[in-house]
């Protein structure tokens, strides 16, 4: 589980009232406009970051009701705490400077030293 998991759920009720006011406080212009121009990858990414900021209390209520049954929840559960670690990863934009037309760039993987 993430740092920022952790801090999402101190710091924020899974009350209708919580997620409520949270959707409210949500541009929908802002989550919902098509985009007229073909979008960089950079452009996909803010929006998936922006539609799941906008979405996460949702998510995290669905899978905290019993009704549900447990391994829908699990499902939910796992996917937010994914997106949890994209979004973390990618808060700060530096990147997102890979284009279409350029090739990505690999970077060697931090090993423990053996």
């Amino acid at each position: 589980m993430s740092t920022g998991q952790q801090h999402h759920i101190e710091h924020n009720a899974l009350t209708f009232e919580a997620v409520n006011a949270h959707v409210n406080s949500i541009d929908l212009a802002e989550v919902t406009a098509p985009t007229a121009v073909p979008q960089s990858p950079a452009d996909r990414t803010q929006r998936l970051i922006t539609a799941y900021a906008a979405a996460r209390p949702i998510l995290a209520a669905v899978a905290a009701i019993p009704l549900i049954p447990a391994t829908w929840r699990a499902v939910v559960t796992t996917f937010v705490v994914a997106l949890d670690g994209f979004t973390a990863t990618f808060k700060a934009g530096k990147d997102l400077a890979v284009s279409d037309d350029l090739p990505a760039s690999t970077m060697e993987p931090k090993l423990p030293a053996a």
